[in-house]
């Protein structure tokens, strides 16, 4: 990758991503602000979850035409629309529309969430998925940290919505940013990006390209399963955290900006090393540890008495999260088995990532009233448990550990060396 695709690449993704750090901690209060209940707020959430979809169909459109860039540019473009206009909406439904634009798992970022990883794949050297993986979600964190520090000092002088101005212009930046990324038609389907070129066969029980998305493979459902399952119980405690803290726990608004400092700095630490550590070890050791440290995150919330505990509390929520943006998505690209296919597999995570974003948050919805937050985050713990247990039992290990090694140590591919059957 040159560097202005480097620079056009991860400044896009770093100043598109960087908003999260208002939609995570401020964004639901300052829809309360605006007069809607916490059942409407998660109800929002629901639909700016479902709206995310739609990157489904841009991913395999992507690949068939070896394009990204035209999609990131329009999904970075409404994002910087719907942030100008943000701060003037007034309605539920004007509001509503706007929300599903700008949340962090509304139609906008989720496209450039996937498309972003798919362009950072297919430009990885082979057996070097994770590692690039992990070198593009580094960037997530500094900048969702520095708007959270931002919006944690303009928040008590000007309120929660001032901090929505320097947003609108570090968005129209990330649009400018990925202005500079180039790419050559059809550079996907050239001779270095065929599976056959990198000795890759894919698994006879994955999902073809160009046939119906209907695989017989067990352990890609499976996998799929429990990537839902993490974000059913992962997105409610996003979505009600701050909305914990503040109420139930007295805190002040800079507390929510510590909260969330802290999950994007234990990311930061964790992404880079745990694509490298994957493509040594292998994807399944680090996929039970970050569904594990998700569940305990949410069942400590259960017990924690102090605006401050809750704050320390974030740093699992970093770890997990973390662990899950980079290992993931190589675990599915390395199921496909074919790098032409890197945004079909960026997808695949990304609609789990939907899926589970609008079935937890709508649940927890009709639930938060009666169960309060700390019955909430209890429940949740529990489908986070759920997961870990499929993780462990039912999906397979993508890297074989004792199979040939590239020349620098890397752990090449089970679909390099092997079938993959649909019994793992």
């Amino acid at each position: 990758m040159d560097w202005r695709n480097r620079i056009g690449l991860y400044g896009s993704y770093f100043l598109g991503m960087a908003a999260i750090g208002f939609t995570l901690p401020y964004l639901p209060l300052y829809l309360g602000e605006k007069g809607l209940s916490d059942r409407a707020i998660g109800i929002l959430s629901t639909l700016a979850a479902l709206s995310g979809l739609a990157q489904f169909p841009i991913g395999l459109w992507s690949d068939r035409i070896g394009w990204r860039k035209p999609f990131l540019v329009v999904a970075l473009s409404l994002i910087a629309v719907s942030t100008v206009l943000l701060r003037g909406a007034e309605g539920i439904v004007w509001l509503g529309f706007l929300v599903i634009l700008f949340a962090e798992n509304g139609v906008g970022r989720a496209v450039v969430e996937s498309l972003s990883g798919a362009e950072a794949a297919a430009l990885a050297p082979k057996g070097g998925v994770g590692a690039a993986l992990g070198a593009l979600r580094f960037w997530k964190p500094i900048g969702i940290v520095l708007a959270a520090l931002l919006g944690s000092w303009m928040s008590e002088r000007y309120g929660v919505g001032a901090i929505l101005v320097p947003l609108a212009v570090v968005q129209c930046l990330a649009v400018a940013a990925a202005l500079l990324i180039h790419e050559t038609p059809a550079r996907d389907g050239s001779a270095s990006h065929d599976p056959a070129a990198q000795g890759l066969t894919p698994s006879p029980d994955a999902p073809s390209a160009g046939s119906g998305w209907l695989p017989r493979d067990v352990g890609l459902w499976s996998f799929v399963a429990a990537m839902v399952l993490y974000h059913a119980a992962n997105a409610p405690g996003g979505v009600y955290l701050g909305l914990f803290i503040k109420r139930d726990l007295q805190a002040p608004d800079r507390m929510l900006a510590y909260a969330f400092v802290v999950s994007m700095v234990a990311w930061m630490i964790v992404v880079w090393p745990a694509g490298w550590l994957a493509d040594r070890w292998g994807r399944k050791p680090l996929l039970v540890a970050g569904w594990a440290i998700m569940s305990v995150r949410l069942g400590l919330l259960t017990v924690i008495d102090s605006p401050w505990a809750a704050v320390a509390n974030q740093t699992l929520d970093g770890l997990g999260n973390g662990l899950f943006a980079v290992i993931a998505a190589a675990w599915v690209t390395d199921r496909l088995a074919d790098p032409r296919r890197s945004g079909e597999a960026q997808v695949i995570v990304g609609s789990c990532l939907v899926l589970g974003s609008a079935l937890g948050p709508a649940v927890s919805a009709l639930m938060v009233d009666s169960l309060g937050y700390r019955g909430l985050f209890a429940a949740l713990a529990g489908v986070g448990a759920a997961a870990t247990v499929i993780v462990a039992t039912l999906v397979p290990e993508t890297l074989s550990r004792h199979a040939e090694l590239a020349d620098d140590g890397i752990v090449v591919p089970m679909a390099t060396t092997s079938d993959l059957s649909t019994n793992p």
